[in-house]
């Protein structure tokens, strides 16, 4: 019934070791990533009854004192946990600074291993470092406590443990490690700003006189990134406290069982054909974080009433958590905005009624266009590197067919950094399900140059005649660039992608800078603005003045020389371009073979270029 449902569900990153594998089981970090952006809205829709109000604190510290705290740091460096009262303090930028708390301005706990800098990396001088309550806390009165505490990170093989003591620090219980040298159990490589993380610790510290924490940070000797900690606090247990998470639209939880290699992603633009042939279907991870037995419905509203339905009824005892989904999929019968309003009723043994909060995930079905980005920029991938060596790369998103289509092209948000005159192309594939088998190439764009106004906007990406999509198969779309000597141009990202498979694709193994494994597939926690159009008027070149090509060039790639062979004879003005858009070289040529020589050129890729009469007619050539 449930693809996976853990209470901790841990994200395992290992290293590929097989060029080119397509099960993606390394995870990267994307270049310009502002985490704390969200897919869902908040609101607080109902009011919970009186028997669920959370009580008040047993103990609580606002981090604004060190006295109150033991700092131990076992490692070489001089850095360890300290108070930081500057709230902009957090490396990381975008939507993670300032330190957003609720009592940040006052002080909080912070350790970062940004300011030791990378050329440290595995030389012996990890940071390693605790910090613990000083005053050991009673707990005898309280068999059923809980620890919350905000924090704000962002993860780079860096390790973060949250640990509970019920004997004054004798033994230590490991409550959550957040995140290790390989992975994290959160969602995201970066947390929302705050994250209020909460644990049942009943067992380990309920009824105990002397209860310690401590929070534990190790950077494993690696330029690692930080962790902000505040309003640490325990409280009880509440009676009756029903809660609703990880919200989907797709079925990633359940309904993908019932269609054959689904992932059951969520698509915020969904095509009229596809969601007709998979209507949405409405899901949601309920857990209850009380003392008392809850029985749960998922309810569902769509526009206000357009459409309405629930779950059935599951009995979760305390602590359990489960999926649910409403007992029918919805059906829209026309394009437009739908808005679905989630949330969970629970009542308990006494016919008490608890009310989770409420959350909206937003869909707009489309005629054409098919993705899953939330149509605001959050961050980016660059699809070309030169430090410390060379580097291209395709960025990539995988669909499903519901239903048969033709693809046209393919819709690519640019960065608003990138360098007018870069070279992009579109590219899909068709996934091979079998295991460490690479996506099955199936067509390729024209290359396609970025023009200023392209910069922070879409572009479309046509293919020269329809792609056949066929339903019941699982396709990946990208965008790809070449190997230059600067960083060129780049994709947008649109999304965290909890319920979406995404990838990237180095090309020249620039992320393990090897001569083997060779190029490697990996996965991204970010959803790329990728998007297909079966619009067939998006088929129809953009370029129009780039009509089908009246020359060849070999050999491609050249050492220095190479011949350009006319297909028929006539006076030819020859551009050589780099892909800057900046033209390195300009003469004139009418013979049906002639030899040009750029060996005084960098090395790169360059665009050759043949004017006559108003028309440009150009190829690519490759100068090793």
């Amino acid at each position: 019934m449930k693809k996976l449902l853990l209470t901790i569900c841990v994200i395992l990153v290992s290293i590929a070791l097989i060029a080119q594998q397509s099960n993606l089981n390394v995870e990267l970090l994307n270049d310009g990533v502002q985490k704390g952006y969200s897919t869902m809205s908040v609101n607080t829709g109902f009011t919970p009854s009186n028997t669920s109000a959370a009580p008040s604190n047993i103990w609580y510290d606002d981090c604004s004192d060190p006295n109150n705290w033991i700092f131990e740091n076992t490692s070489t460096l001089n850095i360890d946990w300290r108070v930081e009262y500057d709230v902009n303090a957090t490396p990381a930028g975008g939507a993670l600074t300032p330190m957003a708390s609720a009592t940040a301005a006052n002080g909080y706990m912070f350790v970062s291993s940004d300011a030791d800098g990378g050329a440290t990396d595995g030389d012996g001088t990890t940071i390693e470092c605790t910090f613990t309550n000083a005053m050991p806390i009673d707990l005898s009165p309280y068999p059923a406590v809980q620890l919350t505490f905000e924090h704000n990170f962002r993860w780079w093989k860096d390790t973060r443990i949250v640990e509970v003591s019920g004997d004054n620090g004798v033994t230590w219980n490991q409550v959550d490690e957040i995140t290790n040298n390989a992975g994290y159990t959160y969602p995201n490589q970066s947390s929302d700003n705050p994250h209020m993380s909460v644990y049942d610790i009943s067992a380990v510290a309920g009824g105990r006189p002397e209860v310690k924490i401590r929070f534990y940070y190790n950077d494993n000797d690696i330029w690692a990134w930080y962790w902000a900690v505040d309003d640490i606090a325990i409280s009880e247990l509440p009676d009756d406290n029903i809660q609703c998470f990880d919200e989907v639209m797709g079925g990633w939880w359940i309904n993908y069982n019932n269609v054959a290699n689904s992932l059951g992603q969520d698509y915020t633009f969904y095509p009229l054909s596809q969601v007709s042939a998979q209507p949405y279907a409405y899901e949601a991870v309920v857990k209850n974080g009380g003392i008392n037995q809850q029985y749960a419905t998922l309810k569902v509203d769509v526009n206000n009433g357009s459409w309405t339905d629930a779950s059935n009824v599951l009995t979760l005892q305390s602590g359990e958590q489960d999926t649910l989904g409403t007992t029918n999929l919805y059906t829209p019968s026309s394009t437009g905005l739908y808005e679905a309003k989630m949330w969970v009723e629970a009542q308990n043994q006494n016919a008490s009624f608890t009310y989770s909060d409420t959350i909206t995930k937003v869909s707009q079905v489309t005629d054409y266009e098919y993705g899953k980005d939330y149509n605001s920029p959050n961050g980016y991938w660059r699809l070309n590197r030169v430090l410390p060596t060379s580097g291209s790369f395709e960025v990539s998103s995988t669909y499903y067919m519901y239903a048969d289509e033709d693809l046209y092209s393919i819709k690519a948000h640019i960065s608003d950094w990138s360098i007018p005159g870069a070279v992009v192309y579109g590219i899909i594939y068709e996934e091979d399900l079998t295991p460490n088998a690479d996506p099955i190439l199936f067509d390729q764009t024209d290359d396609y140059t970025i023009q200023a106004g392209d910069l922070g906007n879409w572009i479309n990406l046509p293919f020269s005649s329809p792609v056949d999509l066929v339903a019941g198969t699982q396709y990946r779309i990208a965008i790809g660039a070449y190997q230059t000597f600067t960083d060129t141009v780049g994709i947008d990202m649109g999304g965290n992608g909890e319920f979406s498979s995404d990838g990237l694709f180095d090309k020249d193994d620039w992320y393990q800078n090897t001569t083997a494994p060779g190029p490697t597939w990996y996965t991204i926690s970010d959803i790329p603005m990728l998007r297909m159009n079966f619009d067939p008027s998006s088929g129809v070149s953009a370029i129009n003045n780039v009509e089908q090509s009246i020359f060849s060039l070999y050999p491609n790639p050249t050492n220095g020389n190479f011949t350009i062979k006319l297909d028929k004879q006539g006076d030819y003005e020859l551009n050589i371009v780099n892909v800057l858009g900046q033209t390195v070289l300009n003469t004139s040529i009418s013979d049906m073979s002639s030899t040009i020589d750029i060996s005084k050129l960098d090395r790169g890729v360059y665009t050759t270029e043949l004017l006559k009469d108003g028309q440009i007619y150009s190829d690519k050539i490759i100068l090793e």
